[in-house]
């Protein structure tokens, strides 16, 4: 008897599928299954929700249309780019120590001494990638001019 291996990124892919082809034959079953008016009616409601949420003043940022709209997002990419950055270098402190938690290991006598180089260096490697990775993501907007640094700023 063969042994069956479920393996998830297939079982996650044949889901997908699955949903898609499904929603898929919902959709024509539910425009194929009404009547003309029925489709006018739709489609008028979706045009009146799509041009009310154009126009109207609540869906706009502040209230100062697009430009408004751009510059909320781009604050909100220089929030989420120093957040990501903290979560980067702190990802990285964590594979560093996991590699010198595992060198410690391979130092001690007993069953811990299987461990292999690569279970050493390579988090480590990776921790100090991600370290770095943070750190310019934290401190790049600082160079360019994001007013949260002193650098080169005369002290008082």
């Amino acid at each position: 008897m063969k042994k069956v291996m479920l393996k998830p990124v297939e079982w996650l892919g044949d889901l997908g599928r699955k949903a898609h082809i499904t929603a898929s034959a919902k959709c024509a079953d539910y425009v194929e299954s009404r009547t003309p008016r029925e489709r006018r009616i739709m489609l008028a409601s979706a045009a009146v929700t799509f041009t009310g949420l154009c126009v109207a003043t609540a869906a706009h940022a502040d209230g100062q249309g697009l430009a408004g709209m751009a510059d909320t997002a781009a604050q909100q990419g220089d929030s989420i780019k120093t957040s990501a950055g903290k979560l980067f270098a702190a990802g990285g402190f964590v594979g560093a120590s996991y590699g010198g938690y595992n060198w410690w290991r391979k130092g001690k006598d007993g069953e811990h001494s299987q461990v292999k180089g690569s279970q050493i260096f390579v988090p480590i490697l990776a921790g100090a990638i991600l370290g770095a990775i943070g750190y310019v993501m934290i401190k790049a907007g600082e160079t360019v001019g994001i007013q949260s640094s002193a650098q080169g700023q005369l002290p008082q």
